[in-house]
Protein backbone atom coordinates (compact mmCIF):
# COMPACT_ATOMS: atom_id res chain seq x y z
CA UNK A 1 0.00 0.00 0.00
CA UNK A 2 2.88 2.21 1.20
CA UNK A 3 4.60 1.53 -2.40
CA UNK A 4 1.41 2.50 -4.53
CA UNK A 5 0.67 5.68 -2.35
CA UNK A 6 4.27 6.71 -3.31
CA UNK A 7 3.59 5.80 -7.07
CA UNK A 8 0.35 8.05 -6.76
CA UNK A 9 2.38 10.99 -5.32
CA UNK A 10 5.23 10.48 -7.73
CA UNK A 11 2.55 10.50 -10.63
CA UNK A 12 0.71 14.00 -9.56
CA UNK A 13 4.30 15.35 -9.18
CA UNK A 14 5.38 14.40 -12.75
CA UNK A 15 1.65 15.46 -14.15
CA UNK A 16 1.87 18.86 -12.21
CA UNK A 17 5.53 19.28 -13.96
CA UNK A 18 3.65 18.64 -17.40
CA UNK A 19 1.07 21.07 -16.73
CA UNK A 20 3.57 23.77 -16.00
CA UNK A 21 6.08 22.63 -18.67
CA UNK A 22 3.26 22.95 -21.02
CA UNK A 23 2.03 26.00 -19.94
CA UNK A 24 5.49 28.12 -19.28
CA UNK A 25 6.36 30.51 -22.56
CA UNK A 26 9.21 29.38 -24.52
CA UNK A 27 9.38 26.12 -22.61
CA UNK A 28 10.64 24.47 -26.64
CA UNK A 29 13.32 26.40 -26.77
CA UNK A 30 14.24 25.91 -23.08
CA UNK A 31 13.86 22.38 -23.74
CA UNK A 32 16.06 22.61 -26.98
CA UNK A 33 18.97 24.56 -24.95
CA UNK A 34 19.49 21.37 -22.37
CA UNK A 35 19.09 19.04 -25.67
CA UNK A 36 22.34 21.22 -26.62
CA UNK A 37 24.14 21.02 -23.46
CA UNK A 38 23.59 17.39 -23.27
CA UNK A 39 25.52 17.51 -26.83
CA UNK A 40 28.44 19.36 -25.44
CA UNK A 41 28.43 16.89 -22.73
CA UNK A 42 28.60 13.73 -25.27
CA UNK A 43 30.68 15.09 -27.03
CA UNK A 44 33.16 15.60 -23.77
CA UNK A 45 32.84 12.22 -22.98
CA UNK A 46 33.29 10.79 -26.18
CA UNK A 47 36.43 12.81 -26.37
CA UNK A 48 35.48 14.63 -29.31
CA UNK A 49 36.89 17.74 -27.83
CA UNK A 50 40.11 18.50 -26.84
CA UNK A 51 41.22 19.87 -23.20
CA UNK A 52 41.78 23.41 -24.68
CA UNK A 53 38.11 23.26 -26.44
CA UNK A 54 36.09 24.96 -23.59
CA UNK A 55 39.06 27.99 -22.96
CA UNK A 56 39.08 28.74 -26.78
CA UNK A 57 35.21 28.90 -28.28
CA UNK A 58 33.98 30.66 -24.89
CA UNK A 59 36.85 33.22 -25.44
CA UNK A 60 34.89 33.23 -28.75
CA UNK A 61 31.68 33.48 -27.76
CA UNK A 62 32.31 35.96 -25.00
CA UNK A 63 34.43 38.13 -27.80
CA UNK A 64 32.71 37.77 -30.32
CA UNK A 65 29.26 35.96 -30.47
CA UNK A 66 27.85 37.48 -27.33
CA UNK A 67 28.53 41.17 -28.22
CA UNK A 68 26.98 40.53 -31.85
CA UNK A 69 23.55 39.40 -30.02
CA UNK A 70 23.44 42.72 -27.30
CA UNK A 71 23.58 44.78 -30.95
CA UNK A 72 21.63 42.40 -32.64
CA UNK A 73 18.88 43.55 -30.17
CA UNK A 74 18.57 46.78 -31.08
CA UNK A 75 19.08 46.61 -34.97
CA UNK A 76 15.83 47.28 -36.97
CA UNK A 77 14.09 46.12 -33.46
CA UNK A 78 11.29 48.36 -31.69
CA UNK A 79 12.57 49.24 -28.20
CA UNK A 80 10.49 47.81 -25.36
CA UNK A 81 11.11 51.38 -23.65
CA UNK A 82 11.75 55.21 -24.12
CA UNK A 83 14.94 56.63 -23.37
CA UNK A 84 13.48 58.36 -20.51
CA UNK A 85 13.22 54.81 -18.71
CA UNK A 86 16.17 53.67 -19.13
CA UNK A 87 17.51 54.86 -16.61
CA UNK A 88 15.17 53.14 -14.35
CA UNK A 89 15.60 49.95 -15.90
CA UNK A 90 19.42 50.14 -15.01
CA UNK A 91 18.78 51.33 -11.36
CA UNK A 92 16.64 47.99 -11.58
CA UNK A 93 19.91 45.44 -12.26
CA UNK A 94 21.75 46.90 -9.28
CA UNK A 95 18.94 46.56 -7.49
CA UNK A 96 18.39 42.93 -8.73
CA UNK A 97 22.08 42.34 -7.50
CA UNK A 98 21.57 43.63 -4.59
CA UNK A 99 19.00 41.73 -3.74
CA UNK A 100 20.68 38.38 -4.92
CA UNK A 101 23.74 39.81 -3.00
CA UNK A 102 21.28 39.93 0.46
CA UNK A 103 19.72 36.79 -0.42
CA UNK A 104 23.54 35.31 -1.14
CA UNK A 105 24.83 36.88 3.02
CA UNK A 106 21.59 34.92 4.75
CA UNK A 107 21.89 31.64 2.94
CA UNK A 108 25.85 31.80 3.33
CA UNK A 109 25.90 32.55 6.95
CA UNK A 110 22.50 30.38 7.60
CA UNK A 111 24.59 26.48 6.00
CA UNK A 112 27.28 25.65 8.42
CA UNK A 113 30.19 25.20 6.62
CA UNK A 114 33.81 26.33 6.59
CA UNK A 115 34.84 30.07 6.15
CA UNK A 116 35.99 30.04 2.31
CA UNK A 117 33.08 27.94 1.32
CA UNK A 118 30.93 30.35 2.69
CA UNK A 119 32.58 33.44 0.83
CA UNK A 120 32.21 30.86 -2.02
CA UNK A 121 28.56 30.59 -1.51
CA UNK A 122 27.60 34.10 -1.35
CA UNK A 123 29.94 34.59 -4.48
CA UNK A 124 27.59 31.91 -6.37
CA UNK A 125 24.00 33.23 -5.07
CA UNK A 126 25.56 37.05 -5.31
CA UNK A 127 26.21 36.28 -9.24
CA UNK A 128 24.44 34.36 -12.28
CA UNK A 129 24.89 33.25 -15.35
CA UNK A 130 23.21 36.24 -17.05
CA UNK A 131 25.21 35.60 -20.53
CA UNK A 132 25.53 32.04 -21.46
CA UNK A 133 22.37 30.85 -19.47
CA UNK A 134 19.85 34.09 -19.08
CA UNK A 135 20.75 35.60 -21.75
CA UNK A 136 19.16 32.48 -24.01
CA UNK A 137 16.60 32.20 -22.21
CA UNK A 138 15.35 35.76 -22.11
CA UNK A 139 15.82 35.30 -26.00
CA UNK A 140 13.74 32.37 -26.25
CA UNK A 141 10.66 33.95 -23.39
CA UNK A 142 10.12 37.29 -24.53
CA UNK A 143 11.40 37.61 -28.05
CA UNK A 144 14.96 39.45 -29.25
CA UNK A 145 13.98 42.75 -28.40
CA UNK A 146 13.91 41.99 -24.68
CA UNK A 147 17.62 40.85 -25.27
CA UNK A 148 18.84 44.17 -24.58
CA UNK A 149 16.96 44.70 -21.04
CA UNK A 150 18.68 41.84 -20.63
CA UNK A 151 22.09 43.19 -21.98
CA UNK A 152 22.05 45.77 -18.82
CA UNK A 153 22.59 43.07 -16.27
CA UNK A 154 26.15 43.64 -17.61
CA UNK A 155 26.61 46.59 -16.05
CA UNK A 156 26.30 45.92 -12.44
CA UNK A 157 27.59 42.25 -13.28
CA UNK A 158 30.94 43.64 -13.90
CA UNK A 159 31.82 46.29 -12.16
CA UNK A 160 30.44 44.57 -8.98
CA UNK A 161 32.45 41.16 -9.46
CA UNK A 162 35.75 42.62 -10.41
CA UNK A 163 35.19 45.24 -7.46
CA UNK A 164 33.64 43.54 -4.15
CA UNK A 165 33.91 39.92 -5.80
CA UNK A 166 37.14 39.83 -6.65
CA UNK A 167 38.69 41.79 -3.14
CA UNK A 168 36.98 39.18 -1.35
CA UNK A 169 37.95 36.22 -3.10
CA UNK A 170 41.96 37.89 -2.50
CA UNK A 171 41.37 37.82 1.02
CA UNK A 172 44.43 40.26 1.48
CA UNK A 173 46.93 37.72 -0.56
CA UNK A 174 47.94 40.97 -2.67
CA UNK A 175 47.24 38.47 -6.03
CA UNK A 176 47.16 41.04 -8.65
CA UNK A 177 45.28 44.40 -9.00
CA UNK A 178 41.92 44.43 -11.10
CA UNK A 179 42.52 46.81 -14.47
CA UNK A 180 40.01 48.30 -16.19
CA UNK A 181 40.48 46.05 -18.92
CA UNK A 182 39.03 43.47 -16.83
CA UNK A 183 35.95 45.44 -16.25
CA UNK A 184 35.64 46.57 -19.67
CA UNK A 185 35.34 43.23 -21.96
CA UNK A 186 33.10 43.22 -24.89
CA UNK A 187 29.93 42.08 -23.59
CA UNK A 188 29.83 45.21 -21.50
CA UNK A 189 31.13 47.60 -24.60
CA UNK A 190 28.81 45.95 -26.80
CA UNK A 191 26.16 47.15 -24.28
CA UNK A 192 27.25 50.08 -23.48
CA UNK A 193 27.69 50.83 -27.77
CA UNK A 194 23.83 49.27 -27.62
CA UNK A 195 22.76 51.97 -25.51
CA UNK A 196 24.04 54.83 -27.65
CA UNK A 197 22.75 53.47 -30.50
CA UNK A 198 19.17 53.07 -29.12
CA UNK A 199 19.25 56.28 -27.33
CA UNK A 200 20.31 58.40 -30.76
CA UNK A 201 18.55 55.89 -32.92
CA UNK A 202 21.40 55.43 -35.06
CA UNK A 203 21.03 54.01 -38.44
CA UNK A 204 22.72 50.96 -38.87
CA UNK A 205 23.93 49.38 -42.39
CA UNK A 206 22.02 46.51 -43.83
CA UNK A 207 24.99 44.33 -44.69
CA UNK A 208 26.79 45.42 -41.45
CA UNK A 209 23.29 44.33 -39.64
CA UNK A 210 22.77 41.00 -41.12
CA UNK A 211 26.68 40.40 -40.40
CA UNK A 212 26.42 40.84 -36.85
CA UNK A 213 22.43 39.35 -36.84
CA UNK A 214 24.24 35.71 -38.35
CA UNK A 215 26.85 35.91 -35.57
CA UNK A 216 24.36 35.97 -32.84
CA UNK A 217 22.62 33.28 -34.06
CA UNK A 218 25.69 31.09 -33.10
CA UNK A 219 25.24 32.49 -29.46
CA UNK A 220 22.45 29.83 -28.04
CA UNK A 221 23.87 26.62 -29.47
CA UNK A 222 27.57 27.43 -28.60
CA UNK A 223 26.90 28.65 -25.59
CA UNK A 224 24.88 25.87 -24.32
CA UNK A 225 27.65 23.19 -25.83
CA UNK A 226 29.88 25.16 -23.58
CA UNK A 227 28.00 24.75 -20.66
CA UNK A 228 27.86 20.94 -21.64
CA UNK A 229 31.29 20.59 -22.01
CA UNK A 230 32.09 21.82 -18.43
CA UNK A 231 29.74 20.14 -16.58
CA UNK A 232 31.47 16.87 -18.36
CA UNK A 233 34.43 17.88 -15.96
CA UNK A 234 32.65 17.76 -12.55
CA UNK A 235 32.47 14.66 -10.24
CA UNK A 236 29.10 13.91 -10.46
CA UNK A 237 28.70 11.62 -7.56
CA UNK A 238 30.13 14.15 -5.20
CA UNK A 239 28.29 17.09 -6.36
CA UNK A 240 25.14 14.68 -5.88
CA UNK A 241 25.65 14.00 -2.54
CA UNK A 242 26.82 17.76 -1.37
CA UNK A 243 23.35 18.91 0.65
CA UNK A 244 24.90 22.16 1.52
CA UNK A 245 25.48 22.90 -2.57
CA UNK A 246 21.82 22.33 -2.77
CA UNK A 247 20.42 24.58 -0.16
CA UNK A 248 23.47 27.13 -1.95
CA UNK A 249 22.06 26.19 -5.39
CA UNK A 250 17.92 26.78 -4.22
CA UNK A 251 19.16 30.27 -2.65
CA UNK A 252 20.20 30.93 -6.25
CA UNK A 253 17.52 29.56 -8.36
CA UNK A 254 14.66 30.24 -6.12
CA UNK A 255 15.18 32.53 -3.36
CA UNK A 256 16.53 35.27 -6.01
CA UNK A 257 13.65 35.25 -8.32
CA UNK A 258 11.46 35.13 -5.49
CA UNK A 259 13.07 38.58 -3.81
CA UNK A 260 13.17 39.48 -7.56
CA UNK A 261 9.63 39.79 -7.92
CA UNK A 262 8.21 41.26 -5.15
CA UNK A 263 10.95 43.92 -4.86
CA UNK A 264 10.98 45.18 -8.23
CA UNK A 265 7.85 44.67 -9.16
CA UNK A 266 7.28 47.82 -6.79
CA UNK A 267 8.77 49.65 -9.87
CA UNK A 268 9.03 47.95 -12.76
CA UNK A 269 5.86 45.36 -14.73
CA UNK A 270 5.40 43.54 -17.96
CA UNK A 271 8.16 42.23 -19.91
CA UNK A 272 11.05 44.29 -18.34
CA UNK A 273 10.11 42.73 -14.81
CA UNK A 274 10.03 39.27 -16.51
CA UNK A 275 13.37 40.03 -17.91
CA UNK A 276 14.48 40.94 -14.24
CA UNK A 277 12.85 37.89 -12.59
CA UNK A 278 14.44 35.21 -15.39
CA UNK A 279 17.90 36.31 -15.16
CA UNK A 280 17.30 36.20 -11.25
CA UNK A 281 16.62 32.54 -11.48
CA UNK A 282 19.59 31.66 -13.39
CA UNK A 283 22.48 29.75 -12.31
CA UNK A 284 25.61 30.58 -10.75
CA UNK A 285 27.89 32.28 -12.40
CA UNK A 286 30.66 29.79 -13.81
CA UNK A 287 33.08 32.95 -13.19
CA UNK A 288 33.45 32.42 -9.77
CA UNK A 289 34.96 28.97 -10.24
CA UNK A 290 37.76 30.17 -12.33
CA UNK A 291 38.13 33.16 -10.36
CA UNK A 292 38.58 31.05 -7.34
CA UNK A 293 41.25 29.09 -8.82
CA UNK A 294 42.94 32.24 -9.52
CA UNK A 295 42.73 33.38 -5.83
CA UNK A 296 43.87 30.15 -4.45
CA UNK A 297 40.59 29.85 -3.56
CA UNK A 298 39.44 25.88 -3.20
CA UNK A 299 37.00 25.39 -6.29
CA UNK A 300 35.60 22.29 -5.41
CA UNK A 301 32.41 23.71 -3.73
CA UNK A 302 32.10 26.78 -6.30
CA UNK A 303 32.02 23.57 -9.04
CA UNK A 304 29.67 21.70 -7.26
CA UNK A 305 27.30 24.48 -6.73
CA UNK A 306 27.84 25.41 -10.67
CA UNK A 307 26.96 21.70 -11.81
CA UNK A 308 23.80 21.61 -9.33
CA UNK A 309 22.13 25.05 -10.15
CA UNK A 310 22.67 24.44 -13.91
CA UNK A 311 21.42 20.87 -13.27
CA UNK A 312 18.52 22.32 -11.17
CA UNK A 313 17.66 25.18 -13.65
CA UNK A 314 15.72 23.21 -16.22
CA UNK A 315 13.54 22.48 -13.45
CA UNK A 316 13.47 25.55 -11.47
CA UNK A 317 13.68 27.56 -14.02
CA UNK A 318 9.86 26.55 -15.69
CA UNK A 319 8.28 26.82 -12.40
CA UNK A 320 9.54 30.52 -11.56
CA UNK A 321 8.55 31.57 -14.61
CA UNK A 322 5.02 29.83 -14.76
CA UNK A 323 4.18 31.34 -10.88
CA UNK A 324 5.80 34.41 -11.01
CA UNK A 325 4.98 35.72 -14.63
Amino acid sequence: MTGLVVLEKMGMFVLLMAMIVAATPGVAMLMVMMLLMAVGFAAAKANWVGDGFNQATSRLVANVFLPASILSSVIGVAPLFSGKELAVVIAGTFVLFGLCAAGGLVVSKLVPMPKQDQLVAWLSIFFMNNVFVGFPVVQAIFGEEALFCASLTNIPFNILLFSIGVSRLRAGQGQGRVTIREVFYPGLIATLVAVVVFLFQIPVPSLLGDTIKSLANGTVPLSMIIIGVSLSHVPILDAFKDWKAYLVSLGRLVLCPILTYFVLGLFLEGTTLGVMVAIAACPSAAMITILSLRYGIDDTFASRVNFLSTILCAVTLPIMTYFLL
